[in-house]
């Protein structure tokens, strides 16, 4: 029986995202199953279609959206239909199908834009944009993405914001514009990264390590698909792999290594056939063609070639490549003519579609052809072509922007990873402290007089064991924190907390002691209760004064401490002390001003004799209690104030 209603598990599977909620995901559609009501197999199929979309399965996908579709169309549930029909047409572009995909898209966008639903408004607009821009259509493409910008930005969707971002940079990476590209790509990692999601992340690096390898940056670019590649393969992202696995490949076969590019294409081949991912075969088929010209393997290059003419190419950049490569065969048994015309129909495509890219790339073969066929114009025409395109899409000036982005880039990278490294730093050590120790400097101190105090919560291990972990690290919080407070104000150093023990330090030469006794006397006063009796906490307080040796220790968790004889006796002065009281030695009892029985004035601090007890490892010390005057005008009655 399932344990949650149709609407909790319609509620919850809106929190989950894959891959972080996929547990949540599967338990939910465990639940639906059981349901079993019209309602709840068109939400698992629909849950299940998301799933595969994830993990790139589309022909899986396809399937589930469209049982989903079919339920929500009887039901005549117009908007849950409109969101299964924008998943479908998802489905549909991610293998290749964009007419499909742009029919589906644009009857869920009348939908939602009939009732007013801005946030699926948004995300449609973003999806026609991606569907227009993959076909060639860039002006159309950037028009709906803007749109879908402005409402994301108005709704305050970050997610959504840097998906779109991101998918304008594809825009303008198309067009050629590879600083605004770029710019948009460090826009939507920034976001990606702020929200940790490491899908996406992926999806820019990838988006980056293209415009490395338009550049000609090849060794970056293979950097940046390496780590894409390992982040799919984390999060089990099939058609992650294999367009990063492809990508790869392409970058060994610009480098002239086309061996060890065709095991990369093969692996991406046979991974797009079991995704059913048709544009992802047609256009790794393409990147295999080229590479079996070059190599000389021209009966499977024919082989291949019959393949990709019996396929609906409808991607502008795969039909470019296919043509292109089909002139590369002609030209290997000299059919220059027929090459000729081959490149032409690659020319006309890239032209019509403003890809400028492949404009490059085309004239560069029609320029070497013409100078293989001994003509001359046609090799200054396209030569001047090349050179013109070059230099607006890849010359000296964008060259600069890039190299000044990418710099700003390392800056901006350097100065984040500085200000954590900070942030850690002031999060264990003090302020000045943490600054030596970002300069480089070996934090080794030495101090002549140092006060030193060590606090103690009495009958902590008796009251802890009665109450809760989190109520006793919850009231330990309060309590320390406040100590902190008080520390801050008095000029105190706080050095550490061992357990329920509370360590500070008063350093140099100006009121040291009685800057540290205003301190002790405070924490002493302070108001805390136990939860389970409703007592009041009580403390011990041991002070002592002297020379000290201080320093950073470690490099991991650092921590700065200190040591010596001085930092031993205050510790017996704590462990001697009684609840409730402010136990000090004698020769921080000299340094006090406090009232004494001649005094003409009372001063805030009194000193009451303790007398003279053992101390481990010292003998026998002379040793005082310490209060605010006020607090002991009671116990005058009993025992003598003295000067020490």
């Amino acid at each position: 029986m399932s344990k949650r209603t149709f609407e909790e598990l319609q509620e919850a599977l809106k929190r989950a995202t894959m891959p972080d909620g996929a547990d949540v995901i599967a338990q939910c559609i465990a639940e639906l199953e059981e349901l079993d009501s019209p309602e709840a197999r068109a939400l698992c199929a629909g849950t299940y279609g998301n799933r595969y979309l994830f993990t790139g399965d589309y022909g899986l996908a396809l399937e589930q959206f469209q049982h989903a579709l079919d339920i929500y169309s009887q039901l005549g549930l117009g908007k849950q239909a409109a969101v299964t029909r924008a998943n479908l047409g998802i489905s549909h572009f991610r293998i290749g199908d964009y007419s499909t995909a742009l029919e589906c898209y644009t009857s869920a966008l009348s939908y939602h834009q009939q009732f007013g639903d801005r946030s699926d408004v948004a995300r449609l607009e973003a999806n026609i944009g991606v569907a227009h821009e993959v076909n060639g259509n860039l002006s159309e493409a950037l028009d709906h993405l803007q749109r879908a910008l402005h409402i994301r930005k108005e709704l305050g969707v970050p997610y959504g914001e840097a998906r779109v971002i991101g998918n304008i940079g594809n825009v303008y990476y198309a067009s050629g514009n590879y600083p605004l590209a770029l710019e948009c790509y460090y826009k939507a990692l920034d976001l990606h990264e702020a929200h940790g999601n490491r899908v996406e992340r992926a999806n820019i690096l990838g988006n980056i390590g293209a415009i490395r390898k338009a550049t000609g940056d090849y060794a970056l670019a293979l950097e940046s698909y390496h780590q894409v590649l390992a982040i799919f393969k984390e999060y089990g992202h099939r058609g992650g792999i294999a367009s990063s696995t492809s990508n790869i490949g392409n970058v060994y076969t610009h480098l002239g290594d086309d061996v060890t590019g065709l095991v990369y294409l093969r692996q991406a081949l046979v991974m797009h056939e079991e995704n059913g991912d048709r544009e992802g075969v047609a256009l790794v088929m393409g990147n295999i063609f080229g590479a079996l010209v070059r190599i000389k393997s021209y009966e499977e290059a024919y082989t291949i070639l019959e393949q990709l003419d019996a396929m609906s190419i409808i991607s502008p950049n795969t039909a470019i490549v296919r043509e292109v490569n089909r002139a590369l065969l002609h030209v290997a048994h000299n059919e220059y003519v027929q090459a000729e015309k081959s490149y032409r129909v690659a020319l006309e495509l890239s032209i019509n579609h403003e890809l400028p890219n492949k404009q490059i790339d085309v004239h560069a073969y029609l320029r070497e052809l013409c100078q293989t066929t001994n003509d001359f114009p046609g090799y200054i025409e396209h030569n001047n072509e090349y050179t013109r395109i070059v230099e607006e899409t890849n010359g000296k000036e964008t060259a600069t922007k890039l190299a000044m982005q990418e710099k700003q880039r390392e800056i901006d990278a350097r100065e984040k990873e500085h200000q954590k490294h900070m942030a850690v730093l002031h999060s264990t050590l003090p302020k000045h402290i943490a600054d030596r120790v970002a300069r480089g400097e070996e934090v080794n101190d030495s101090f002549n007089n140092a006060a030193v105090l060590f606090l103690d919560v009495v009958g902590f291990t008796t009251h802890s064991a009665e109450l809760d972990a989190g109520v006793v690290v919850a009231l330990l919080q309060n309590i320390f924190t406040t100590f902190d407070a008080i520390s801050a104000e008095n000029n105190v150093m706080k050095i550490k907390t061992i357990g329920d023990s509370y360590m500070a330090v008063a350093f140099g030469t100006a009121n040291t002691e009685q800057r540290i006794a205003n301190a002790a006397v405070a924490m002493m006063s302070t108001m805390f209760t136990w939860p389970h009796t409703g007592e009041r906490v009580k403390f011990r307080i041991g002070l002592h004064c002297g020379p000290v040796v201080a320093g950073v220790l470690g490099t991991e968790r650092m921590q700065y401490d200190v040591w010596g004889d001085t930092v031993n006796v205050a510790s017996r002065m704590e462990s001697t002390s009684e609840p409730g009281r402010i136990h000090v030695s004698e020769a921080f009892a000299t340094h006090l001003p406090v009232t004494s029985a001649s005094d003409s004035f009372e001063r805030p601090l009194q000193l009451l004799e303790r007398g003279t007890i053992e101390i481990k490892g010292k003998g026998l010390m002379k040793t005082y209690w310490l209060a605010e005057n006020s607090e002991q005008n009671s116990e005058q009655r009993t025992a003598n104030s003295v000067t020490p």
